[in-house]
């Protein structure tokens, strides 16, 4: 009995770690084709490694993608430690098919743009850029280049997350304005990132819902116990624990996309674990 509980959670993890690479892959498929046909066509510059390998294409024969995978991988290298092996791997994924859509997808639309309008290329661009970046992150991974070098900053700079990617995207736009001598170009990038951002945080924020989880096991104590010592305390991860003497453990959890490591502790202390999850209306 043991062993097919065993088997079946693998399953499920495999099962749930294979969805989360294809929702990887959609999502870097949706950012490469946005960039190919409304920001890239116009030079708008977004900011972030992509809207700085738009500038360095504009100064060199090397192409958008090439620049940004040649940009990323010392990045990702670099912050390896910051973003652990599970997230680092699948931001790998992502670089690479992001930077191989993008150039094949210039190449077959040869630079076109398919918006003639500026404005409404840069919102439809923006938003869908959004969309997608929020569809990586919530499988688990980032699209690699700005979200890394900020994390790595972030460890050695005293301020808010949100002011250095503010800074970092402002240095760049002002790249993109001595390279192209578009004032212009730099109005509309800025209205670019603000449609990505606002995008972002509207999916993110929508994704993150509570949990109740409820646990039977004859080892909830233990379970209770290896929760609360470990490095994703009461205060990260469960916004309630309780359990009574009919050998239930009652898990509130803060943000659904935690219940793949809380299963993780469950079932490494009791196989046998009986797990029921259901939404939940706590604050």
């Amino acid at each position: 009995m043991r062993n097919i509980l065993t088997i079946n959670f693998k399953k499920e993890r495999f099962i749930a770690e294979a969805l989360s690479y294809t929702w990887v892959f959609l999502g870097s498929l949706i950012l490469a084709v946005a960039y190919v046909l409304f920001i890239i066509p116009h030079q708008l510059v977004p900011g972030g490694i992509l809207g700085l390998s738009i500038v360095v294409n504009n100064l060199t024969p090397l192409s958008v993608g090439l620049v940004a995978l040649s940009i990323n991988i010392p990045l990702l290298l670099w912050g390896t430690k910051v973003l652990g092996r599970k997230v680092g791997i699948k931001t790998a994924f992502s670089m690479i098919l992001v930077s191989l859509f993008i150039d094949l997808f210039s190449f077959l639309t040869e630079g076109k743009a398919y918006v003639d309008d500026v404005l409404v290329s840069t919102l439809f661009g923006g938003v869908i850029i959004g969309a997608a970046v929020a569809m990586v992150m919530n499988a688990g991974a980032t699209t690699g280049g700005n979200d890394i070098l900020v994390r790595i900053l972030a460890t050695k700079i005293k301020l808010p997350y949100s002011q250095l990617i503010l800074i970092i995207d402002g240095a760049i736009i002002l790249l993109g304005i001595f390279v192209f001598e578009d004032f212009t170009m730099a109005a509309y990038s800025v209205i670019a990132i603000v449609a990505i951002s606002k995008t972002i945080d509207y999916y993110i924020k929508k994704s993150v819902k509570n949990r109740t989880v409820l646990v039977f096991s004859s080892k909830n104590l233990l379970i209770q116990e290896e929760l609360l010592k470990g490095e994703n305390s009461a205060d990260s991860i469960l916004k309630l624990i309780h359990h009574d003497s009919n050998d239930k453990l009652i898990l509130v959890t803060k943000n659904n996309k935690k219940l793949a490591s809380l299963e993780n502790i469950i079932y490494s202390i009791d196989e046998n674990a009986s797990v029921t999850v259901m939404e939940s209306n706590s604050l």
